[in-house]
């Protein structure tokens, strides 16, 4: 598959993301991602008419640890990013899906389907994605691909 064809489908991680109480604190929530080898976690809506959050590696270095706070007495839902960016169309185009991270600033966006939670995209799986369909046309070409 070429580069410019790829969409959020071929890319998007469908294992589940952990979830995270709003209430638990961050100390908590770093056991979970560090359990699950996962640098994002959900945090769940409280009712229907609610958002989702999510907290991140990123949130956690920058508001957290670089700030001095503790993170066995901070709470999450005073450092998680809510609402959450999502996306439902599968069938988006990379770019389209690059521009919602790079407009939103964020580095993970939720995926849902059909209303339910999906799976995620990362920055990294852009990259990883583009970088692999880029290696396949290659290969399939004869022309050799050198990695490090």
């Amino acid at each position: 598959m070429e580069a410019g064809k790829l969409t959020l489908r071929d890319i998007v991680r469908t294992f589940e993301l952990p979830m995270v109480p709003p209430d638990a604190t961050i100390m908590d929530a770093m056991k979970k991602m560090i359990e699950a080898n996962c640098y994002s976690i959900l945090v769940p809506r409280s009712n229907k008419n609610d958002a989702y959050g999510i907290l991140t590696k990123r949130d956690i270095i920058s508001k957290v640890i670089a700030e001095g706070k503790d993170p066995a007495k901070v709470k999450v839902k005073e450092f998680m990013s809510k609402p959450l960016v999502l996306l439902t169309n599968l069938s988006l185009d990379l770019r389209w899906v690059a521009n919602a991270m790079a407009n939103s600033k964020v580095g993970t966006i939720a995926v849902f389907e059909k209303g339910d939670f999906y799976g995620y995209v990362t920055e990294s799986c852009l990259l990883d994605g583009i970088y692999h369909a880029m290696r396949r046309t290659k290969i399939d070409q004869g022309i050799e691909f050198a990695t490090c």
